[in-house]
């Protein structure tokens, strides 16, 4: 995700770029939704979006690294059959 911040009088915007998804008929819309608040982001351009938007996405990148790595070094440690 690409991001850069900048302040406006409703509080921090965040301006990302989510990365276009595989796929001939994926579906280039992504949907999140924070404290009741429903949001549809394009992939493949830039959006402006509040803060704690751009912290959701940021984690849920985090978390599926890490999920990522613990899948990596479980298939290291088992014995191959």
């Amino acid at each position: 995700m690409a991001t850069t911040k900048e302040s406006t009088a409703t509080g921090k915007k965040i301006r990302v770029k989510l990365p276009r998804a595989n796929g001939h008929n994926a579906n280039q819309d992504e949907f999140f939704s924070v404290n009741f608040k429903n949001y549809i982001i394009k992939r493949g351009e830039y959006v402006e979006i509040p803060e704690e938007l751009a912290e959701v996405i940021e984690n849920g990148e985090k978390a599926e690294d890490a999920a990522f790595e613990f899948a990596e070094k479980k298939a290291l440690k088992e014995p191959k059959a």
